[in-house]
């Protein structure tokens, strides 16, 4: 600033003292940076607010981070985890997520694997590494090549050498040939350590002296040749077989049992003068040959025999004359022999029923039946043919003093058929049958005048030419307790009806049936009868089951007799015969309101089945004794159609059944003749059954 003189102003005083002016003049202020500014960006600010950022970080890992643990054995092994984690402590502080790891140790295979760490609790996780294998180092003293088993399973080694076992303990066996086996329980540690094993061998074989007379004879063991006698050598311990030989001698083998260690001297061995080799050839070959009477094989053949000594040999073959030769052979010496055998021959004379049939003698056609053939005299296969019949086949041997004769009998094949199926048969529960081939036409029922006739014996024309078993006698309570146990015949006033040998009764038609379908099943046939809960709603004609008997079989059974149809069991007139069956008789006269006073057969009720006569069929109580049910259902024709009915069955449905025959309780015209009908459906005291079945 500059100072000047002061200029008086007009009409003022003057000052009475000179002051000097100051006046201001321009200038440029100094700048001053700010001291905040200053302080923010200085480096001890920076350091600060990184500390505070990182004191931030750490405290928020802290409160989201969870502890991640493994267990590991062993426990040294190193842990690498995939992502950020804090070692601490035992484990590693992460934040919640997925991590892999692998934990790894020295002789330890590595193990990777991923955990997942949750936001709720730690992680802990036990993992226990598998420890890398072994080895296994075998030394022997001495040392040899040997083969060594790991718990008795071969494995490969180089020099001793096995690689690559796994820990544990293991049971080692060295075996060297001519040794004793040598066996150790170790224990491998794995961890890639090789565990050395040092085994002593101690020698498996003995001396054995062996000796012969004469002396220089070649001594072999199992083929190998070990010297000549007199001999001392090395056998491995076990069951030796000792070969000795010598030229013109025979070859004696010796058994040697050797023990480890234990020597031995063999008794001298004599060697005797060898055999002499005889081959034989015959003509034709095949024939049997004996030696001194001893059977020795069949051509052709080698014989050894005792060299010195005379042999006597015999040839033989079935149409050949036998031969006889003897021979002596040098010690060692080889023969041929050639034996040429003479055929013999006899006589056999072929006949057949019916004449003119084809004979083959050994396959090969030989003429025609009626002829005698001359033929080698050993056995031959013989077969006589026709056509349209069954071939006869048989075997014989001719022989040269008489002759002999095959007469064949030739069946058609409906005979052989016939042949094949049993004329009897006994079933599951006991009973026999018997079959029955009826080829007729015959008439059911009654003339209307015939005496004691009811009108349901009507009059019918029926062909019978199926083929059937039938029962020989009434199933009895014995047989139908084979299907109910607890069945009872029940009585009458006292008499008995329920002893075991007496026909069943008290039984309805379907108790019947379902006793056939059972009896059926026991035996492996189809049932015949088709049922619905122990209901009846059918039957199957084609089946082969146990069945009733159709009313046609029962009729011609019983009454069929050369053409004619009989009129009672015993024949067609009064009075009844003697021992004809059981019926109402004196002994009855309690229990019944009519009786036959004339007739006596010894039982008040039923009797033991086949108790009296059969019929011509060998059927027995087709009178008397019980009636029997029928397979058929009943009905009552008209009598006006002349059609011939062909094996009639009866229909498939209806209300009642029929019965067939008297029983104990008849004594009267009507009921005793053999066309009285009756029908029901419920059980009866005189009432049971008997068996049938087709033959398919």
């Amino acid at each position: 600033m500059t100072v000047k003189e002061a200029v008086p102003v007009q009409g003022e005083k003057p000052p009475v003292q000179k002051q000097s002016l100051i006046e201001p003049v321009g200038f440029t202020p100094v700048q001053i940076k700010s001291t905040r500014a200053r302080l923010f960006l200085s480096k001890r600010a920076l350091i600060v607010a990184g500390c505070l950022l990182l004191a931030i970080f750490a405290l928020t890992y802290l409160i989201f981070a969870r502890s991640l643990i493994f267990d590991t054995n062993p426990l040294d092994a190193r842990i690498k985890i995939s992502g950020f984690a804090i070692p601490l402590g035992d484990g590693h502080l992460v934040l919640p997520g997925n991590y892999r790891f692998t934990i790894s140790a020295e002789g330890y295979l590595p193990q990777s694997g991923e955990v997942e760490v949750k936001s709720e609790g730690h992680s802990r996780h036990s993992i226990s590494l598998e420890k890398l294998p072994g080895h296994l180092q075998v030394n022997t003293t001495p040392p040899v090549p040997v083969k060594i088993l790991i718990n008795g399973r071969e494995v490969p080694n180089k020099d001793g050498l096995v690689e690559t076992i796994n820990a544990g303990p293991m049971r080692v066996t060295i075996l060297s040939d001519r040794y004793l086996p040598f066996t150790r329980e170790i224990n491998i540690e794995g961890l890639d350590n090789t565990h050395t094993l040092e085994a002593t061998l101690r020698p498996a074989w003995a001396n054995i002296t062996i000796s012969s007379n004469p002396s220089g004879a070649t001594v072999a063991v199992e083929g190998k040749v070990l010297g000549r006698t007199p001999l001392t050598t090395e056998l491995v311990q076990g069951d030796r077989t000792v070969s000795i030989s010598l030229p013109e001698h025979k070859t004696v083998d010796v058994p040697v049992a050797v023990t480890a260690g234990v020597d031995q001297t063999l008794a001298t061995v004599s060697l005797g003068p060898a055999d002499g080799l005889l081959r034989v050839v015959t003509t034709p070959s095949g024939a049997g040959v004996t030696v001194n009477g001893e059977f020795r094989g069949h051509t052709p053949l080698e014989l050894e025999l005792a060299s010195g000594l005379r042999h006597r040999l015999r040839f033989f073959k079935d149409g050949y004359a036998s031969i006889e030769h003897t021979i002596d052979l040098g010690a060692g010496t080889q023969r041929d022999l050639n034996i040429n055998l003479n055929a013999v021959y006899g006589r056999v004379h072929v006949s057949s029923v019916p004449p003119d049939a084809e004979v083959y003698i050994d396959g090969q056609y030989a003429g025609n039946s009626g002829q005698t053939f001359n033929l080698p005299a050993r056995s031959h296969n013989i077969v006589v043919r026709k056509q349209g019949y069954q071939e006869f086949d048989t075997r014989v041997i001719p022989s040269t003093k008489l002759e002999q004769t095959v007469r064949a009998v030739l069946l058609t094949s409906e005979q052989a058929r016939w042949r094949e199926i049993p004329s009897t048969l006994r079933h599951a529960a006991g009973g026999t049958m018997k079959l029955m081939r009826p080829n007729a036409v015959f008439t059911m029922g009654s003339s209307r005048r015939e005496q004691g006739r009811r009108a349901n014996e009507v009059m019918r024309q029926v062909s019978l030419n199926r083929p059937f078993y039938i029962g020989t006698t009434e199933v009895t309570n014995r047989e139908y307790r084979r299907f109910k146990r607890l069945h009872t015949s029940s009585h009458v006033n006292g008499v008995s009806l329920d002893n075991d040998n007496l026909p069943v009764v008290n039984v309805s038609w379907v108790e019947a049936v379902l006793f056939c379908n059972w009896l059926s099943e026991r035996d492996g046939l189809t049932p015949v009868y088709l049922t619905e809960a122990d209901r009846v709603v059918g039957f199957d004609g084609a089946a082969n089951g146990y069945r009733l008997p159709t009313e046609a079989e029962w009729a011609w059974v019983a009454r069929y007799d050369q053409g004619t149809m009989k009129k009672f069991p015993w024949g067609n007139e009064l009075p009844i015969k003697s021992n004809s069956g059981n019926y109402a008789d004196t002994t009855a006269t309690k229990l019944v309101p009519a009786v036959l006073r004339t007739y006596s057969d010894r039982y008040a009720a039923t009797s033991p089945v086949a108790s009296y006569s059969p019929n011509a069929f060998g059927i027995y109580d087709l009178g008397g004794n019980v009636s029997e049910w029928i397979h058929d259902l009943y009905t009552i024709g008209t009598g006006l159609s002349s059609r011939i009915e062909e094996n009639p069955v009866g229909p498939q449905d209806g209300d009642f059944h029929v019965i067939r025959g008297s029983s104990w309780r008849h004594s009267g015209l009507t009921e005793l003749r053999l066309s009285y009908r009756d029908y029901g459906e419920s059980a009866r005291n005189d009432i049971g059954f008997r068996l049938a079945r087709w033959v398919n």
